[in-house]
């Protein structure tokens, strides 16, 4: 009579270790801004709701030893998905510090409320619409479904780090570079042509001060930009994320079978 009670309890834990490592890693619930109550608040009613649901049975270890082995596994899954979804956001975050530099924002930095940190101007506006985006394609609610899949593909206890685990992080890594560049791109090429176009004016006018000049000239001409390539940057960042859903999925079936 009680085993099935304690077999519920079992799952309910596990999805709230996996669920909380995943609330702990991602950019925007993880930062400190996000006071502890409320992660572990959303981890309990995303636990609740998810536990009967997933069709998955663990009863908690009778030992120490193997309750600290299947907390450190489910962490060690909820970590590795909020890396995965950190990812794209350092893509957003690192066109913006480029994007920034190249239109004279180098010393114009803002605290980041997110790790406290200081970052670009650009950087912050980048970020800033990478989350507007996740929340507009109802990204948190596909998130919530990749979630409750990954419990089908990797159960409790089910977790091991394997070589292609590790081939996909890379494969990430690089994908995130990638976008980043594209992301950075429209700004970075319309600064190129104005600084190439400044100094042939140099050469020309050699009265005229391109130093003065050209300062108010690219910021005002990266912010047009921006504007007008804001089309471009959101179906980047929405194509980003859609491959980030799929990739979330194979990257775990790779751990839940074990190669």
């Amino acid at each position: 009579m009680l085993n099935p009670i304690f077999e519920q309890l079992g799952t309910f834990f596990f999805v709230f270790i996996r669920v909380i490592a995943i609330f702990s890693a991602i950019p925007f619930l993880g930062s400190k801004i996000v006071p502890v109550k409320v992660k572990i608040g959303l981890s309990l009613l995303i636990g609740i709701i998810l536990t009967p649901v997933l069709g998955v049975h663990a009863l908690l270890p009778e030992s120490i030893a193997g309750l600290a082995i299947g907390i450190m596994r489910e962490a060690l899954i909820g970590i590795a998905i909020g890396f995965m979804v950190k990812l794209v956001f350092s893509s957003m975050e690192i066109a913006g510090q480029v994007a920034g530099m190249q239109m004279g924002f180098a010393v114009a930095n803002v605290i980041d409320p997110q790790t406290s940190s200081q970052i670009s101007v650009l950087a912050q506006v980048y970020n800033l619409i990478g989350i507007l985006i996740f929340f507009t394609l109802n990204m948190h609610i596909i998130f919530i479904s990749v979630i409750k899949e990954s419990f089908a593909i990797i159960p409790p206890y089910g977790f091991s780090v394997t070589r292609g685990m590790m081939d996909g992080f890379l494969t990430m890594t690089a994908d995130m570079c990638r976008i980043a560049v594209k992301l950075a791109a429209p700004i970075m090429v319309s600064i190129l042509i104005t600084n190439i176009a400044m100094g042939i004016m140099a050469r020309t006018v050699p009265q005229l001060n391109v130093f003065v000049l050209g300062f108010p000239i690219t910021i005002i001409l990266g912010l047009v930009v921006l504007l007008f390539s804001m089309p471009f940057i959101t179906s980047v960042i929405g194509r980003a994320y859609t491959d980030l859903s799929y990739n979330l999925i194979d990257l775990l079936k790779m751990g839940g079978r074990g190669g």
